[in-house]
């Protein structure tokens, strides 16, 4: 089956050729079919990565100091982490139900919500004020008086009565006894591991979940067309250099707090020394000698300066490296990634040099997981530069 061909008809002197009838004209085709899904989801996307944001920042601050010295944040303490579980599975139980997740964000979706309930369990308070709200209350035992008892009476003697039957546990009582479970094992950890190394856990991996959840929302502010261009422009070095800084500064962020956990601030308080010396002698004092990089309060201390210099130089480097880049986004996240690691050191050495006060202990550990994010977002944009217009440049 063919076309019929169109009949040759005489054209007109000054009729214009290609010009077809309404009929004839080809269907133009609507832009934004594409990406029209992930343009709606993308907005509840960073709405969701924000609130998982600040959640996760205020579990950072209970844990550092509880409950600020104010009652009702002592009282909403133990509930933040179940808090940021809720908001992560509404989260993905509303995109999952309207179909709006963008594809490629189910792992990632899910290993948010794995570390939001690691964070979340590994606090035994909620399961102990779980267990004690659902156990039945003991009931008063009532002892006779002494002078009231009846004489004894020689009973005969009688076969012993068959064990009573054991009634299967109510659901209530198997909650209770999971609860008690769950409590006994974060218990168990916690003794294992130590106060401060376990505190520690909890600190990495809020700071974990606050970075992760900060890249996704950098990645949900574009759409998947600008991602894929962008990173045709990607500059590996940077992005190389500021990868090597973001996990360097995770693993300074983990030294510093088992330093803060093991008050190891308030005692060597000089610098650049330590205790007059450069070297303190008892850094490998602990046997076995694995423990001296979890208790020994000298090489933690050592361990965190050293890292913080290293930190320095890099940021540095990779401060200059950047300055041959084309892209004026990129190089001012890098003058500001660097410009705070300076300031960061310097509010380092300040809380030292006063024995590592609450106000200064907490205004570092918020300028670290601002120093984070800074150092999150100039990686960002080495890997998706923003382009600039040629007109905008002067």
């Amino acid at each position: 089956m063919g076309m019929k061909p169109v009949k040759n008809r005489s054209r007109a002197i000054f009729e214009e050729v290609g010009v077809e009838t309404p009929k004839q004209m080809p269907v133009a085709p609507k832009g934004g079919m594409i990406d029209a899904r992930p343009k709606g989801a993308r907005k509840a996307l960073m709405f969701w990565m924000v609130s998982l944001i600040v959640l996760a920042v205020l579990q950072l601050g209970l844990d550092a100091t509880p409950g600020f010295g104010i009652a009702e944040l002592e009282l909403v303490q133990p509930y933040t982490g179940l808090a940021l579980f809720a908001a992560w599975a509404l989260g993905a139980l509303g995109l999952a139900v309207s179909r709006r997740l963008p594809p490629g964000w189910g792992m990632r979706v899910a290993g948010l919500g794995l570390g939001c309930l690691l964070l979340a369990a590994s606090d035994p308070a909620p399961m102990s004020q779980l267990s004690k709200a659902l156990s039945p209350a003991p009931a008063a035992e009532v002892l006779p008086q002494t002078g009231a008892l009846p004489p004894l009476q020689l009973l005969p003697a009688t076969p012993p009565t068959p064990a009573p039957v054991v009634a299967p546990p109510t659901p209530q009582e198997r909650v209770v006894q999971a609860a008690n479970l769950v409590v006994a094992q974060i218990e168990r950890a916690q003794t294992t591991l130590g106060a401060a190394p376990f505190a520690t856990l909890r600190l990495g991996l809020a700071f974990a979940l606050a970075g992760f959840a900060f890249w996704y929302a950098l990645l949900a502010a574009r759409t998947e067309a600008a991602l894929i261009s962008a990173r045709r422009q990607a500059e590996p070095g940077l992005v190389g250099l500021a990868t090597g800084l973001m996990h360097l500064s995770f693993l300074q962020l983990l030294v510093g707090g088992l330093v803060t956990g093991l008050g190891a601030g308030a005692v060597f308080s000089d610098w650049p020394l330590m205790g007059g010396l450069w070297l303190p002698p008892d850094m490998l004092s602990l046997q076995p000698i694995w423990r001296n990089a979890l208790e020994n309060q000298a090489l933690l201390q050592f361990s965190h300066r050293a890292l913080g210099y290293l930190l320095v130089v890099l940021a540095l480097v990779a401060l200059i490296r950047s300055r041959r880049s084309v892209h004026a986004v990129t190089r001012t996240a890098f003058v500001l990634a660097a410009v705070w690691m300076l300031l960061q050191a310097v509010l380092g050495v300040v809380t030292l040099l006063h024995g590592d006060p609450l106000a200064l202990r907490l205004a570092h550990l918020g300028g670290a997981l601002v120093l984070w994010l800074f150092l999150i977002r100039a990686r960002f944009l080495a890997r998706y530069p923003r382009v600039q217009s040629i007109r905008g440049i002067k």
